[in-house]
C-alpha cells in the first residue's frame, strides 16, 4: 500500500504496512491481506476467495467465524463483497478494484458498513475510502 495516497493509512487509528497478494485462476481470485499492526511485531494474514461467477464462498476468520464472500465484474472493475460478524455485529464490505492501464497500480474504492442498530436514528453506518497499491513484483 502506498501510505501517502491511501486513506486507510490516515484513519483515526493509523494502520501499519499492508500488502496484498492476489492469486488468479480461471474461476476466481484469492486476496491475501497482510497487515502489520504498529503495536505488535506479528503480521496478521487473512485470505478470502472470490469466484468470478458471483457465487458465494465461505471461509473462516481466526476466531472460526464465517466470512461470506462473492464478486462480479463491472466492465474492467472487479467488485468484491464480504459479510461477517465482528464482536456480534454484522459488518459488510464492498470493494471496487481497478488496475491502472500499465498494470502497476491497483486502486481500491472501499465501503464498509456496520449494522449496529442505530440506522433509524441518523447514525452514520458506512465509511468509505480509497487505497492505492503499487505492484512490488510480477511473477510470470
Amino acid at each position: 500500500m502506498d501510505p501517502s495516497r491511501s486513506e486507510s493509512a490516515h484513519q483515526a487509528v493509523p494502520i501499519g504496512p499492508v500488502t496484498l497478494v492476489i492469486r488468479q485462476t480461471e474461476s476466481g481470485v484469492t486476496i491475501e491481506t497482510r497487515r502489520k499492526d504498529r503495536s505488535t511485531p506479528e503480521v496478521s494474514t487473512e485470505t478470502i476467495p472470490y469466484t468470478f461467477d458471483g457465487k458465494e464462498s465461505v471461509t473462516r476468520d481466526k476466531a472460526g467465524e464465517p466470512i461470506r464472500s462473492w464478486s462480479h465484474w463491472d466492465g474492467t472493475k472487479l467488485v468484491t463483497e464480504t459479510a461477517r460478524n465482528v464482536h456480534g455485529t454484522a459488518v459488510t464490505t464492498n470493494y471496487v478494484l481497478t488496475l491502472d492501464s500499465g498494470g502497476k497500480e491497483l486502486i481500491i474504492e472501499k465501503a464498509l458498513t456496520v449494522q449496529h442498530g442505530y440506522q433509524g436514528q441518523g447514525a452514520k453506518t458506512t465509511g468509505t475510502g480509497k487505497d492505492v497499491f503499487v505492484r512490488a513484483r510480477h511473477d510470470r
